[in-house]
């Protein structure tokens, strides 16, 4: 059954990762409001809510607060599930969930660092230094046109193994990567990078062009195709403002009414005070708060709004996070996530 609160997307408009979650609310035509964010810190919404998470895209349903696109569409699958009258896009079977997964981690392991060194320097963000800055702590690398231009070879040339890989995957004829049924959120997981180096131009034509790479490029072609009808057939997102979307989320109720505590290797307990944090990007940010779900896949803390000193909870994924004791000293669990923000 669907959520009763709906969602709220909080994305600059043409991030890359964001780019992931919109297709896929498009294409299930669930109904949710987006509140756009700057495309560097600060950002004072996320901070009114007490989050430090660094990141984006976040989406919000009620005052569960989910961090991570891997996290983000995990929960949109469990609770849209294909019963609940919108369009389903997640395979079916043992086989094809585990491509799902399998290419979901490709594309976030194998594939996004070279695309990130791929983006041509001749961008007019790649010549604003407070996008430079901003990049550079996120990433803990330079990020000026001069390094940008070193790196940019290589990452095409890691490029074109892929669309190799690809090519080859599609050779057989099918349209889409688990047959002629789609775009499917496998589809999705393999795309969404691809794709959006298109929408600026990072490709080296000479090399990536439709006579070495013909299905790669119809695929993509059929992927864009989709998504652009999907987004024309559903209902327009409602734009909120910064704080419209922190009201509505102080006036709300949790969406998750019963997470629990399990047993796990770091042996952490309920209401235990903790630090989490990812460990590839942003790593310089950290929530803080009381544990209040643990899972293999999931960790949540409970901590308290900057504005209106209202609970909420923050969810990260498992996968390139980590989850540890609290170490500095607090007096005052109530006042977690309040005391550090960037």
């Amino acid at each position: 059954m669907a959520p009763q609160q709906e969602p709220i997307l909080f994305l600059w408009a043409f991030s890359p990762w964001a780019s992931k979650v919109v297709a896929y609310l498009a294409l299930r035509g669930i109904p949710h409001s987006r509140c756009e964010q700057p495309i560097t810190q600060p950002r004072p919404d996320l901070a009114a809510l007490g989050v430090q998470y660094r990141r984006i895209p976040l989406l919000s349903i009620g005052r569960d607060i989910y961090c991570d696109t891997l996290l983000i569409l995990e929960k949109l699958e469990a609770m849209y599930p294909a019963s609940s009258g919108f369009k389903s896009i997640g395979a079916t079977n043992p086989t094809e969930k585990a491509l799902e997964k399998l290419f979901e981690k490709w594309t976030d392991v194998v594939v996004f660092k070279p695309a990130a060194a791929a983006i041509p320097s001749s961008l007019d963000l790649m010549k604003d230094p407070g996008f430079q800055k901003d990049r550079e702590e996120l990433w803990g690398r330079p990020w000026h046109a001069e390094e940008q231009d070193k790196l940019r070879p290589a990452g095409l040339a890691n490029l074109r193994a892929n669309f190799d890989f690809l090519e080859d995957l599609l050779a057989d004829g099918r349209q889409w990567l688990l047959g002629n049924e789609g775009p499917k959120l496998t589809d999705i997981h393999a795309c969404w990078i691809l794709d959006w180096l298109f929408a600026i131009d990072a490709y080296d034509k000479d090399f990536f062009n439709k006579d070495n790479y013909a299905k790669v490029f119809a695929w993509r072609d059929r992927y864009a195709d989709a998504i652009a009808k999907a987004k024309e057939a559903m209902a327009t997102p409602s734009e909120l403002e910064g704080k419209d979307a922190i009201e509505k989320i102080l006036n709300s109720d949790f969406n998750e009414t019963s997470p629990k505590v399990l047993p796990d290797p770091i042996g952490l307990k309920e209401g235990d005070l903790v630090d989490m944090w990812p460990v590839d990007t942003g790593y310089n940010k950290r929530d803080s708060g009381k544990l209040v779900l643990l899972n293999a896949n999931e960790a949540a803390v409970s901590t308290f709004t900057q504005q209106g000193n209202k609970e909420i909870r923050i969810h990260y994924p498992r996968w390139n996070f980590e989850i540890a004791p609290q170490k500095r000293p607090t007096g005052d669990a109530g006042k977690l996530g309040t005391d550090h923000v960037g």
